[in-house]
């Protein structure tokens, strides 16, 4: 990770990954309808893997494992709590071994640890109290024994779900890249937490709130993701506001019909890259794609966006 950090320390651009569970639909698994892409390690291991390679061909720097749904709450929903540890072991497996057949340069593995709760209660809270932190707490634990080389926080949208998530992702060593969800209020202008319609009983923060609480825990990286495109460089600015370390963004692009991700209106990855090349002016350094994106998208990114950010040395 010492290779990373440096890279980071010296402004240079690093590519992320492009989506992972819309990836692993658009290849034609079928989504599940509470741990939505969470089985796939298991169903169609080969398939992942070759997603993972595909990213790492179009260029990405770090990959992301297929961990995203695969808190022992959402694998507990459909029967298969007790595999969480086999499930998230071999999806940083499948990562690795992408790595070690497709990669010809140094590349990174994350592991995601999100909010995500089973989708058959996506109308419910964030999943927050001790028997939960205490899923969080198994799975950091286990992506850090699996080899994972940094956690990424993804769609933290909620300050008592992130901060649980983020203490169990920070308690394990590693380095810890915070991805906050934003949207824009009623006004069209003014950034708020991420809601998009579900949990409505929980009124939405201002986004620097959010940002400031969990960045002051510490960390490695913070940035914006699974937000549409329009609304990630405003959040940015408020971002940086409170956060002067590495700062990252990959969007969403589409629309989330559960369990089913819905492409039509998903953003060419000649548009995206146009949109990208805006986040770096807003200090974005660690830049790739969330839902509805894929390695075309990835590959675009690496082709147009510039070595290094702005003004760095």
């Amino acid at each position: 990770m010492n290779e990373l950090a440096e890279r980071l320390a010296r402004g240079e651009i690093v590519i992320l990954d492009g989506a992972v569970g819309t990836e692993i639909e658009r290849r034609g698994v079928k989504m599940d309808e509470a741990a939505w892409c969470g089985v796939a390690n298991k169903t169609h291991p080969g398939l992942v893997r070759r997603m993972h390679e595909d990213y790492i061909q179009a260029g990405a720097d770090v990959i992301t494992a297929n961990t995203f749904a695969t808190a022992r709450h959402v694998l507990e929903d459909i029967g298969l709590g007790d595999e969480v540890e086999v499930i998230n072991r071999r999806a940083v497996e499948l990562a690795r071994e992408a790595r070690d057949g497709a990669a010809h340069r140094p590349v990174w593995i994350a592991g995601s640890m999100a909010s995500m709760p089973p989708l058959t209660q996506l109308q419910d809270v964030t999943p927050r109290g001790e028997k939960v932190a205490a899923n969080y707490r198994e799975q950091a634990e286990i992506l850090a024994g699996a080899g994972v080389d940094l956690i990424v926080t993804e769609m933290m949208l909620d300050l008592e779900n992130a901060t649980i998530v983020t203490e169990a992702a920070l308690a394990t060593g590693l380095p810890v890249w915070h991805g906050f969800s934003a949207e824009f209020a009623a006004d069209g202008t003014t950034v708020l937490e991420y809601r998009n319609g579900e949990h409505e009983e929980t009124p939405a923060r201002p986004f620097g709130e959010l940002v400031q609480a969990i960045t002051a825990l510490g960390g490695a990286a913070a940035g914006v993701m699974h937000s549409y495109p329009e609304v990630t460089g405003p959040a940015l600015e408020i971002l940086r506001a409170h956060w002067p370390g590495p700062v990252m963004a990959y969007a969403e692009t589409g629309t989330f019909v559960p369990p089913d991700w819905d492409f039509s209106m998903a953003a060419t990855p000649d548009d995206y890259a146009e949109a990208a090349r805006g986040w770096t002016a807003h200090g974005a350094q660690i830049i790739g794609g969330c839902c509805g994106t894929n390695p075309d998208h990835i590959r675009r990114l690496k082709e147009t966006l510039p070595p290094r950010l702005p003004g760095a040395a």
